[in-house]
């Protein structure tokens, strides 16, 4: 009875849990996330809309602007060209009058007052006072003095210093020669006029800077220092454009004939209407959104009634079912699938009583079955696990890898051999239990290792082992090369410590280890009969890595000019030799590995201990490789090791060599300047 109660406490829905409560905050949420999403959008595309198109406005503006001022500069070249052929300035220049020149374009100027004028002489002297050069329009004087009508922005001198103008400067010529210079002058700050209309006419305001200073501005329109030199100093139009306070901006640099910056000119619009008109939008959509919103929450709620009360009165009928009562039928009237649902459910009731038995003992025998069956699978993996590398297992597992011998494809790897030395010689000094265990702990690590770089162990020949890599996995070729060298490097630091530790255990000859290394395509697959495969590599690159191997010298790593090649900008390397190897004609270079680049600095010295003992590593230094430091350290370590020798402080381990050394003092007193001096 206690069981019943807690199965029908446990059927009973809350309403915070029922599907009712929860689709009709499904829907909600659905349809407020839609309406967020669509309000988000819309309004961020208003807004780039909005910008975009007062950034073409205030662009357009900008080039209307460069319209009137390129409009402004022909007219002062076409002025100054129009002086140039009256016959008033030729007769001047003639009589090299520059009272008579001053007097007629003084009357010029009283006429206009928009342009300046000044008349050269045909050596450039000036023969009126009404502006002075600067070094901008010198170069203009010099080139119409040359023949060459030019116009162009420049800072010309006044009274207030150097201001932005378009100058012109065009030859006065008479009988085809050049008698004098005519340059025109529609000086900036002198015609304000000029630049208040263009200001009126593109309903903007408008200003002009040179050296950080406003020179003319149509409204309070100032400019920071580090603004003016990056749009000086551009090529392009500088943008600031902002429906906030700073408004519309657009900023271009004036620059002379030389591509120097005269002045920078700014177009301003304010974004009062874009910002008031967005506002707007964004009031009407929010009032818009609020009423959507009301109407979407009332049709989700009757929506949801209607279809989720037939749901109740089913769950009702199928908690009595549960509680026992397989006699409860359910009657819905509704012809939907909820009707249909508890049509079924009568027809499923009737037959489960019966079913029940059934299904359970099947259960029983089938997890039985699950269960065996899982354990011989997961038995049967763990042993084949020992007998395939690692990257082969996962890819048999995962489905990846055919088991048909008849699939064999090339593929660029790197392949690895390693032979112990005289393994033979080894072998006869040991009982076979020992040289089991010699070799099994030998192979393991190793075997250890080539799992830590990802290499792929191919076989075991004995004391030989063969492992490649780019297959299962695939990088590439350099990581592939890389990854092997470093692999050999490290079983080679390895053996050190292992001989030192089978010396201790009292075994006579360790093992010496040396590897070939070498990277090209090979032929990979299986290769045997469906009965018994192996997955392997052939090729003549599997034989060039074991004839490497075999010309390496003990405890050496000699590796192919095509792996070098990959490695060399990660590893130093050194030419091992030139070798004659089969089936290839002629010599090759073989290469060997000396240390990872840019790893810290690993050298070690001999050195003698406070307590007098002499310590030195079992480890080859390569001296052409020794940087100026460690040089520099080694010699120090020679100087104090031979000062602790000179001087008997290791007497009982080095007498012998301290007599051969006094007898030579001459000799040792030598080897100790020299060493002293190199450190």
């Amino acid at each position: 009875m206690s069981e019943q109660k807690e199965v029908m406490n446990f059927m009973e829905v809350s309403k915070k849990q029922s599907i009712k409560t929860r689709l009709q905050n499904y829907f909600l949420l659905v349809s407020l996330s839609i309406l967020l999403l669509m309000s988000v959008f819309s309004l961020v595309y208003f807004y780039n809309t909005t910008k975009k198109e007062s950034t073409t406005m205030i662009r357009n503006k900008l080039s209307l602007a460069e319209i009137f001022m390129d409009g402004k500069k022909k007219e002062t070249e076409e002025y100054a060209k129009n002086l140039a052929s009256q016959r008033s300035i030729q007769l001047g220049l003639e009589l090299e009058s520059g009272i008579k020149i001053s007097e007629f374009i003084e009357s010029l100027e009283n006429e206009s007052s928009v342009f300046k004028i000044s008349v050269f002489d045909a050596d450039g002297g000036m023969l009126t006072e009404n502006m002075s050069l600067s070094s901008s329009d010198t170069a203009l004087l010099q080139s119409a003095l040359s023949g060459t009508v030019s116009t162009s922005p420049c800072q010309v001198n006044n009274l207030t210093g150097k201001t932005p103008a378009y100058v012109s400067a065009v030859p006065v010529m008479y009988n085809d020669e050049i008698i004098g210079v005519v340059m025109v002058y529609f000086v900036f700050v002198e015609n304000q006029d000029f630049f208040q209309e263009l200001s009126h006419n593109l309903e903007c305001e408008m200003a002009i800077y040179t050296e950080n200073s406003t020179v003319v501005s149509t409204g309070e329109l100032p400019i920071v220092p580090s603004l003016y030199k990056n749009v000086a100093y551009s090529s392009k139009p500088y943008e600031d454009i902002s429906l906030a306070s700073s408004g519309l901006n657009e900023y271009k640099a004036l620059v002379d004939g030389t591509d120097f910056p005269v002045a920078v000119y700014r177009i301003y619009l304010s974004s009062d209407q874009y910002r008031k008109v967005f506002i707007t939008a964004l009031v009407v959509y929010i009032v818009i959104a609020t009423l959507v919103t009301i109407i979407v929450i009332s049709l989700i709620l009757q929506i949801s009634a209607s279809i989720l009360n037939p749901i109740d009165q089913l769950l009702n009928s199928v908690n009595i079912v549960r509680s026992g009562d397989l006699s409860h039928e359910i009657s819905l009237v509704e012809q939907d699938e909820i009707g249909r649902l508890g049509y079924a459910f009568n027809e499923l009731r009737s037959q489960l009583s019966d079913k029940i038995g059934t299904i359970q003992d099947m259960n029983s025998s089938l997890e039985r079955t699950v269960s065996e069956r899982t354990a011989t699978i997961n038995t049967l993996n763990e042993k084949m696990k020992h007998y395939l590398s690692p990257q082969l297992y996962a890819s048999i597992v995962g489905g990846k890898r055919d088991t048909s011998v008849d699939k064999h494809y090339r593929k660029r790897l790197t392949i690895f051999f390693s032979d112990v030395v005289n393994f033979t010689k080894t072998t006869e000094s040991l009982e076979p239990e020992d040289l089991s265990n010699l070799l099994n702990s030998y192979l393991d690590s190793m075997a250890n290792i080539a799992m830590k770089y990802g290499g792929t162990i191919d076989k075991y020949v004995g004391d030989a082992i063969m492992v490649f890599f780019g297959d299962p996995e695939f990088t590439s070729d350099k990581d592939h090369a890389i990854r092997a060298v470093e692999m050999a490097m490290e079983m080679q630091e390895s053996m050190i410590s292992f001989r030192e530790k089978w010396r201790k255990n009292g075994i006579e000859n360790p093992f010496h280890v040396r590897v070939g290394i070498n990277t090209g395509y090979c032929t990979i697959g299986n290769f045997g009969s469906e009965t018994k495969m192996d997955y392997t590599i052939i090729g003549n690159n599997v034989n060039m890595a074991a004839r490497f191997e075999a010309a390496a010298e003990p405890d050496t790593i000699l590796m192919s000019p095509e792996t070098f090649m990959l490695v060399s900008d990660e590893i130093d390397c050194v030419v091992a030799g030139e070798y004659t190897l089969k089936g290839v004609s002629g010599t090759i270079k073989g290469y060997r590995p000396v240390r990872i680049k840019d790893a810290a600095s690993k050298v070690e010295f001999a050195k003698v201990t406070s307590r007098g003992e002499l310590i030195y590593p079992e480890k080859p230094i390569d001296l052409k490789l020794l940087s100026p430091k460690d040089r520099h350290n080694l010699l120090r370590a020679i100087k104090e090791t031979f000062e602790e020798i000179r001087d008997n402080k290791l007497s009982a381990v080095i007498k012998p060599v301290k007599k051969d050394l006094d007898g030579d003092e001459g000799k040792a007193k030598k080897v100790e300047s020299e060493s002293t001096n190199d450190a």
